[in-house]
């Protein structure tokens, strides 16, 4: 399981899964399960590292494959040498990584670890992945060094070694070809760039299918290991399950016989005291009700007298409205009256009279029409709007509302039938209407 989350580089279920290989590994006794338990969870702790770059995590890393090492030393022969070896390749691998490659001590550090792997590793077969990733490192340091022709003969050996295996690792084989892309660039050497991107090429495809399906496996693995978790975690909680409900039954039990004890004798006083809570709590079911119906009366009545508050609120708006506009026409009356005055035609003055005191009788019936049947008349039209109304604007839509002649809303607001028709076609385009509704009806309808 170490090996499916580390390849997908999940740091948690990583670092579990080796603390957990490294516990096992000290009950079992197995030096080199446990060395291999110490490599595993550095590379957990690389995850945890690349994550936030907190220097613990490195100084971790560096300790976990120190104690490894240190376990190959202490016990000696209980150790495989690839293991070993791959100890110190992943040491010298972190410190090319992760440090500075220009500090001599640790290009130093690199070479040692290294050399200590490659000795390990030729003392068994089967290690030439270990043997391979060493002459990288160091075709690494070369280039970093400007050595151009070294570094390509520490490529060159780590590519004949891995192409000569029957199946090689090819993680480090396209490493290897990369690298040598790198430096035939350098070189000049355009076509054997070429020759080697191909290479590339060609492992990659076949890298990629055996990853496919070994992730098919490994996926495989995973769902048949994570259903018998389950199956064990649900084992588990039905035997704890069965173990609570036993203790249960016994405590039970016990309970029962100690109750039946008590029962007998408090059996008529609880008679007595239950009678005497029933009638309280009868008492109290009442008195809640009645207070619960108190309350939604109040409830009632307050949201009643909210109600006529806000009426009679719009009312005296409306009210206002209508007198604003009654003011308005007044004062062009008295405009009228004044200039009538400064020719002293008496005639016209009297007819301007006569006219008024029609006026006010049609603008009282309006006024009283308008409150009695419709007392949000004005609040509706604004709504209704697309435009905003103005107070003329609203004086014609109350004429009409009422179905007053275009002449008679003329002489009312002493203008010419035209102006009527004007502001009939600017109401309906302020409403949004279409030249097939008719003005009249439409507010009959808001009314």
């Amino acid at each position: 399981m170490y090996g499916i989350y580390s390849e997908w580089n999940d740091a948690d279920k990583s670092q579990d899964y080796a603390e957990k290989s490294i516990t096992f590994a000290k009950l079992s006794g197995n030096k080199n399960l446990l060395a291999n338990g110490y490599s595993a969870l550095s590379v957990a702790y690389t995850y945890r590292y690349e994550q936030n770059k907190e220097q613990q995590y490195l100084d971790s890393v560096m300790h976990l494959l120190d104690a490894g090492i240190l376990l190959y030393q202490q016990y000696p022969g209980q150790i495989l040498h690839n293991t070993y070896s791959m100890l110190h390749i992943n040491k010298a691998s972190y410190y090319q990584k992760y440090y500075n490659q220009n500090d001599n001590h640790i290009k130093q550090q690199i070479r040692n670890h290294v050399r200590e792997a490659m000795l390990a590793a030729q003392e068994t077969s089967g290690n030439e992945a270990v043997v391979a990733s060493g002459y990288g490192i160091l075709s690494e340091l070369s280039l970093q060094e400007q050595d151009l022709q070294s570094a390509e003969n520490y490529l060159l050996l780590a590519y004949t070694m891995m192409v000569q295996k029957k199946s090689p690792y090819y993680h480090t084989l396209i490493n290897v070809l990369q690298s040598l892309v790198k430096i035939n660039v350098q070189k000049g050497d355009f076509q054997k760039a070429f020759d080697n991107q191909q290479e590339i090429t060609k492992y990659s495809r076949i890298l990629f299918n055996e990853e496919s399906e070994a992730n098919a496996k490994r996926l495989e693995a995973q769902f048949d290991f994570t259903k018998k978790e389950q199956e064990i975690q649900l084992l588990k909680e039905q035997t704890e399950s069965h173990r609570k409900q036993k203790q249960l039954l016994i405590g039970l039990i016990a309970i029962g016989l100690v109750g039946a004890f008590f029962m007998f004798r408090s059996y008529h006083f609880n008679l007595k005291y239950s009678l005497a809570r029933e009638k309280q709590l009868t008492a109290e079911k009442n008195e809640s009700v009645l207070q619960i119906k108190y309350e939604k009366e109040e409830q009632a009545r307050l949201k009643a007298e909210q109600e006529l508050l806000e009426l009679q609120q719009q009312k005296l708006q409306d009210e206002v409205l209508l007198s604003q506009l009654q003011l308005r026409h007044k004062s062009e009356v008295l405009q009228q009256v004044k200039e009538r005055l400064t020719t002293e035609d008496t005639d016209n003055l009297k007819q301007i009279l006569r006219e008024e005191t029609l006026v006010d009788g049609d603008f009282e019936r309006t006024k009283f029409h308008i409150q009695e049947l419709h007392p949000n008349f004005f609040q509706h039209l604004t709504e209704q709007a697309q435009q905003k109304l103005t107070l003329l604007d609203q004086k014609y839509c109350a004429y009409l509302y009422f179905g007053m002649e275009t002449k008679q809303i003329a002489l009312l607001l002493n203008v010419e039938p035209k102006s009527v028709r004007m502001a009939k076609y600017r109401l309906k385009q302020k409403f949004n209407l279409n030249s097939e509704t008719d003005l009249v009806d439409y507010l009959k309808g808001i009314g």
